[in-house]
């Protein structure tokens, strides 16, 4: 008697592998297209030269070398435009509107990036395990009702806190503070929960059994045996919230304002240049500055790729 095969492709999996292979594609195109367009001058771009390479005529001035707008947004520097002399000083680094007399370089932003966006990311992810390890573990209806609550505020967003927000923070002394931007991510809402609650909840309890057993306490159930088991998943939440602090702009904005992070440089640069700021060599430095926003986020991808892209799996125990 033949057994047929269950791995044979269905039609939706041959739809599924067919829209993520575009979506791929539409990603790889458009970080391809930035970075052509960054190496770019507005008069190649005037040209209608938008999908091709830089076009090497055009570097006969000094702005014109292919990793000049790169120069000109981080460093700043002086270069001709027709018989004129024109200095530019860097426009992604330098002063800021909430503290004009403070010049800040690239090794300010950076700091300020890495050190909001490593902290707010952990005390994030770690405030969402430890609540989803206890809702998932202990059962009693308070943890019941806390599954059905987040559930709620899913469903439900909620909008307008920003004002409260400001005051609540004024009031506690702690406005623009790296201790503001860590108690708005302890918190444990959000999607995260409910991948730390599926993952815990497919772990057997047999760990948690045995070590109580051998006279281990709650506590150290959960940093020993719990944490370690899940440090795979708690590694990959931690570097797609990462990836998403990185990217956030609004909230050093609104509330770490004297300390700038990389993307609010590049959110001012894009704003300064559509004001004219930059003139006709507004585009090309734009698209410059998101592309200088990326690279770290592009490293971090490749350095791991295998964790944020691989199966979690547990094992080691058959109940």
């Amino acid at each position: 008697m033949k057994v047929k095969s269950k791995n044979k492709f269905q039609s939706i999996d041959i739809v599924v592998l067919v829209l993520l292979a575009l979506y791929t594609v539409t990603l790889i195109v458009l970080l391809g297209w930035g970075l052509l367009s960054s190496l770019k001058t507005y008069e190649d771009l005037k040209l209608g030269n938008y999908f091709g390479l830089p076009n090497l005529e055009l570097r006969g001035s000094k702005e014109a070398f292919a990793f000049g707008n790169y120069v000109k947004i981080l460093f700043g520097n002086t270069f001709e435009i027709g018989s004129v002399d024109a200095s530019y000083k860097s426009i992604l680094f330098g002063e800021i509107e909430n503290a004009p007399d403070v010049v800040f370089g690239l090794s300010d932003f950076l700091f300020y990036s890495f050190l909001y966006s490593i902290l707010c990311s952990f005390v994030h992810a770690f405030v969402a395990f430890t609540c989803a390890f206890l809702c998932a573990k202990y059962k009693f209806r308070f943890s019941e009702f806390i599954y059905v609550l987040m559930l709620i505020v899913m469903a439900i967003p909620i909008v307008g806190a920003a004002p409260s927000m400001l005051i609540f923070l004024r009031d506690l002394g702690i406005y623009d503070t790296i201790f503001a931007m860590i108690a708005m991510n302890f918190n444990f809402t959000g999607v995260y929960f409910f991948v730390f609650h599926a993952h815990l909840s497919g772990l057997s309890n047999t760990y948690m059994e045995a070590a109580e057993i051998d006279g281990a306490t709650q506590f150290g159930i959960f940093l020993k045996i719990i944490f370690p088991l899940c440090a795979k998943v708690f590694f990959t939440v931690f570097l797609l919230q990462f990836i998403q602090t990185w990217n956030d702009y609004q909230t050093p904005l609104l509330y770490y304002p004297n300390h700038p992070t990389l993307s609010y440089a590049v959110f001012k640069a894009v704003r300064d240049t559509s004001k004219g700021g930059m003139n006709e060599l507004s585009i090309p430095n734009k698209v410059a500055s998101c592309m200088v926003l990326a690279l770290p986020i592009l490293v971090v991808f490749i350095a791991f790729n295998k964790v944020l892209m691989g199966n979690i799996t547990m094992g080691g125990i058959k109940e």
